[in-house]
C-alpha cells in the first residue's frame, strides 16, 4: 500500500502516531497531551472521532460535556468545536470522510446531519472493529476498512433517526423550498406562507427538528455554497453575490464564524 510522506492539513491538532488513506477516508490515530486546548478545531470534512483513552471536554462556554473511552463522535463539516484534554491526557482514533464518499453514501440513505455522541451498544463495537482494522494493514484491509466505515456511517445515522422528532410534511416541503432557493433573500414569513403555517409556529418546529434556526441554517447552506467556489478562480466579491451574502464583508464574516477561516485562508488551504 502507498503512504503519503504527510496526513493532510488540518486532520488533528494532537500528534499522529500512524495513519492511512483507504479510497475516500483518511484515517489516523492521534494522541494529546494532559491539559492540551484544542482551540476551535475544524476541518473541511464530516469525521468519526473514536475515543479510545482518556477524556475531551467540550468548551462551550458554559458547563462542558465529558467524552471518555469509548465514546464515538461524529461531527459535521467545518464546525468550529473547542475541546480541553483531561486527565493524563487521550488518544483516538479519526475517521476523515471526504465529500465524495459521503456523497455516494448519501444517494443510498439519509444520512446524519448534525454533530452528536455514542455510546455503547453495535456501533461502539463495529468503531472498536474498525480500529482493529485500521491497524492490520494488510491485503484485505483496505476492503474491511471501507466496508466498516459504510457499518458505521449506516447505523450512526440509524440511531440518529431513531432519537429524532417526527418530521411533519409540511416541513420537509419548508425544507426543500429553502435548499432550492437559499440564495434568494428567502424570508421566514414567505417559507411559512407557502407551507400554510404561521412563522412563529414554522420556527419553533424547526428548531426542534433540527438543533438550529432557519436563518442560521441558510447561512450554513451558503457557506457551504460558497466553499465549493473557493475552490475556482472566482474573486472573493463574486462568490458572496452567487451565494446570497449581501457583501463581500458579509460574507467573510459568516465563512469564518461557521469555519474557523476567512475565504481567503480556506482559498490558500486548498493548495
Amino acid at each position: 500500500m502507498a503512504v503519503n510522506p504527510k496526513p493532510p492539513k488540518h486532520l488533528t491538532q494532537g500528534a499522529i502516531l500512524r495513519w492511512r488513506r483507504v479510497s475516500g477516508l483518511v484515517l489516523a490515530e492521534a494522541v494529546y497531551e494532559p491539559g492540551q486546548q484544542i482551540h476551535r478545531d475544524v476541518h473541511p470534512h464530516a469525521q468519526f472521532v473514536l475515543v479510545l483513552k482518556g477524556s475531551l471536554t467540550e468548551q462551550d462556554g458554559g458547563a462542558g460535556v465529558t467524552h471518555g473511552p469509548s465514546t464515538l463522535l461524529f461531527r459535521r463539516a467545518d464546525e468550529p468545536i473547542s475541546y480541553r484534554v483531561d486527565g493524563s491526557g487521550a488518544r483516538c482514533l479519526i475517521v476523515d470522510m471526504d465529500e465524495s464518499w459521503v456523497g455516494r453514501a448519501r444517494q443510498q440513505a439519509p444520512l446524519l446531519t448534525r454533530s452528536v455522541a455514542f455510546r455503547r451498544g453495535l456501533l461502539l463495537h463495529l468503531a472498536q472493529r474498525l480500529y482493529g482494522e485500521f491497524r492490520q494493514r494488510d491485503e484485505v484491509s483496505r476492503l474491511a476498512v471501507e466496508s466498516l466505515a459504510l457499518g458505521v456511517l449506516a447505523e450512526a445515522s440509524r440511531r440518529e433517526a431513531a432519537a429524532r422528532p417526527a418530521v411533519p410534511l409540511w416541513l420537509l416541503v419548508a425544507m426543500a423550498l429553502i435548499e432550492e432557493r437559499f440564495r434568494e433573500p428567502l424570508s421566514l414569513a414567505a417559507v411559512a406562507k407557502s407551507v400554510g403555517v404561521h412563522p412563529v409556529h414554522l420556527a419553533r418546529t424547526f428548531r426542534r427538528v433540527h438543533q438550529t434556526t432557519v436563518a442560521a441554517y441558510v447561512r450554513q447552506l451558503r457557506v457551504d455554497f460558497a466553499r465549493g467556489l473557493l475552490g475556482g478562480p472566482a474573486g472573493l466579491s463574486d462568490i458572496a453575490c452567487a451565494a446570497g451574502f449581501c457583501d463581500q464583508s458579509h460574507f467573510s464574516r459568516c465563512f469564518k464564524q461557521h469555519t474557523g477561516l476567512t475565504p481567503a485562508e480556506y482559498r490558500r488551504s486548498l493548495g
